[in-house]
């Protein structure tokens, strides 16, 4: 039943080992090449730029191609960023080094629908669970990307030449288990791109899927992107930085192995909420010291925060039963989602120059909160969810 969620689960598992790589060292190499601090995030902000964008055109890409071979793009294109990286890294060039965020942008955009693809392929009552499987591969990404970043730091006499090599590699390596997989015909209506925005807006189960998907999102990006700058300005090394996101990402995925069951016992919204909460807390014990162990589970907390909310809004989209409200909601969600987090890749790196790192714990925390307010507002006042 769950076979193509576990290839897909794999392949998730080498999109974010590669994605860990940039995640620990991105915004060191960037405020390296780049003229200020200010600028060490671009690099993401062109990334997630791209995704968003994409995300307005991935329903009839995946409609049109099929989930195999949009994929099988995604891939290739994965593999073409680490290469330009590498290429930006070698020549030290901060334009090359932005530009390959394109190509890593698409990457990302088709990788989000691996989870999609799982959930198609199973019954209603199974689709939590399968969409669990799929986000399952982060566990070994975050137990094993970080450590092949770490080692292939040096590996060259270049710093993080090596690093950005292997991202290119472990893309290349996802090609032969999407061969594995049997995916349906992607499941969408003909009837999708008629509904409108604004129609999505009457539904509170719309207005709570963005919320928690979309600004977890974004705040947990804020908090990690920052994380590596606020270690680097300690006096931490490189090797350390590798070490928090390295229980960042167990944070974001280990949790997969019991939050479709916890959704299912529960609740999307309750499971949501309780993420909006471990996030919250994960911000204030990152707020309460410089030590390293403030670090690990501080991140790793915002971690498993964000892991329930978006498990919790994934879920509510899936179990929509009109399919071109659901195939509209998703497309939807993808974009508000991603272009938040372009605006919040681009922002952090001035945030933390204006802000410094405790006060950008506590914007993040004040704006969970108000996630959390609006949530309840919208639960009470209108139908049910």
């Amino acid at each position: 039943m769950y076979q193509n969620a576990v290839f897909l689960g794999l392949c998730q598992f080498l999109f974010m080992a590669s994605v860990s790589v940039g995640l620990s060292f991105t915004g060191i190499v960037g405020e390296k090449m780049a003229s200020s601090t200010a600028l060490s995030t671009l690099p993401f902000l062109i990334m997630t730029a791209t995704t968003a964008i994409l995300t307005l055109f991935l329903p009839r890409i995946f409609a049109r191609l099929g989930y195999k071979k949009a994929f099988v793009l995604g891939t290739l294109l994965g593999s073409l960023g680490g290469g330009f990286a590498a290429l930006g890294v070698f020549w030290n060039s901060f334009f090359i080094f932005c530009g390959a965020g394109l190509f890593t942008g698409c990457y990302q955009a088709s990788a989000l629908y691996y989870r999609f693809a799982a959930a198609d392929s199973v019954a209603n009552q199974y689709k939590s669970k399968a969409i669990a499987w799929v986000l399952n591969g982060g566990i070994l990404a975050a137990l094993i990307g970080p450590l092949l970043g770490k080692y292939s730091l040096h590996f060259f006499s270049q710093d993080y030449l090596g690093s950005y090599l292997l991202v290119a590699c472990l893309a290349l390596i996802v090609l032969p288990f999407i061969g594995l997989t049997q995916l349906p015909p992607r499941n969408i209506s003909n009837t999708q791109q008629t509904v409108r925005v604004w129609q999505l807006i009457r539904y509170p189960r719309a207005i709570a899927v963005i919320l928690l998907s979309a600004g977890g999102y974004a705040m947990m990006m804020m908090v990690m992107l920052a994380s590596p700058l606020a270690m680097h300005h300690s006096g931490y090394h490189a090797s350390d930085a590798a070490s928090v996101i390295q229980w960042h990402l167990l944070g974001m995925f280990a949790p997969s192995l019991i939050t479709g069951s916890l959704i299912n016992r529960w609740g999307s919204l309750v499971v949501g909420v309780l993420g909006c909460l471990i996030l919250i807390g994960g911000c204030l014990l990152a707020l309460s010291g410089f030590s390293l162990s403030n670090f690990h589970w501080g991140l790793m907390l915002v971690g498993v925060g964000w892991n329930f909310m978006y498990m919790a809004g994934t879920t509510l989209i899936m179990q929509w039963s009109d399919l071109a409200l659901r195939g509209r909601l998703q497309s939807v969600n993808e974009f508000i989602t991603f272009g938040v987090m372009t605006i919040t890749a681009g922002g952090t790196g001035w945030l933390y120059q204006v802000l410094g790192w405790q006060s950008l714990l506590v914007f993040a925390i004040l704006v969970t909160v108000s996630l959390l307010a609006i949530v309840f507002w919208q639960r009470r006042h209108k139908a049910a969810f």
